[in-house]
């Protein structure tokens, strides 16, 4: 079972963080009020490190995403995993989306087509980007049953789609070439 920050927050920083205050207001000792501070200065420095961007070198993308930044070619990334199962992947998914709005979503063996799911696409606006939102033909792979999360990293879109077989399956812009 995962435990959220927030329920931390809410049930443990606050509650210690009113019983530090009283016992202060009851003693008038500092070293409650050294306490607090530390308590804080604990939840700020894990805040901090927690921080995805905070860590990492990588830039995120600072424009917003519209409709038109999704048309292209998409492959698996495989920079995320290594090994023959991202491997395998890449040589057996890709999809490319058109500027008429449809999906083209290729099931292959390397460079060959073995069989291809259409569909319609279009956007929701979300904050500052559209997201992608599919509508497949009744017949489709179990890898575009669910929208895909969008993803900006060091100026590449990646768009990652929930699958009950192989969990998330990261894909990205690019044209399929064949493993060296």
């Amino acid at each position: 079972m995962e435990v959220s920050a927030n329920w931390v927050f809410i049930l443990i920083i606050i509650p210690i963080s009113g019983i530090l205050v009283g016992a202060w207001d009851l003693t008038k000792k500092k070293i409650y009020i050294w306490l607090l501070v530390m308590l804080w200065g604990v939840v700020g420095i894990i805040y901090l490190f927690s921080r995805r961007s905070f860590l990492q070198e990588e830039k995120l993308v600072n424009f917003p995403i519209e409709k038109k930044h999704y048309y292209g070619s998409y492959v698996i990334a495989r920079e995320f995993f290594s090994g023959d199962q991202v491997d395998w992947q890449y040589d057996h998914f890709r999809f490319e989306i058109k500027d008429n709005d449809s999906i083209y979503f290729h099931q292959t063996n390397g460079a060959t087509v073995n069989k291809t799911y259409r569909g319609k696409i279009s956007t929701i606006k979300l904050d500052t980007n559209e997201n992608l939102v599919l509508q497949m033909d009744a017949q489709t792979h179990h890898i575009l049953k669910t929208n895909p999360r969008l993803y900006l990293k060091d100026n590449e879109l990646f768009l990652v789609f929930k699958s009950k077989k192989y969990h998330n399956v990261y894909f990205k812009k690019g044209e399929w070439k064949e493993i060296e």
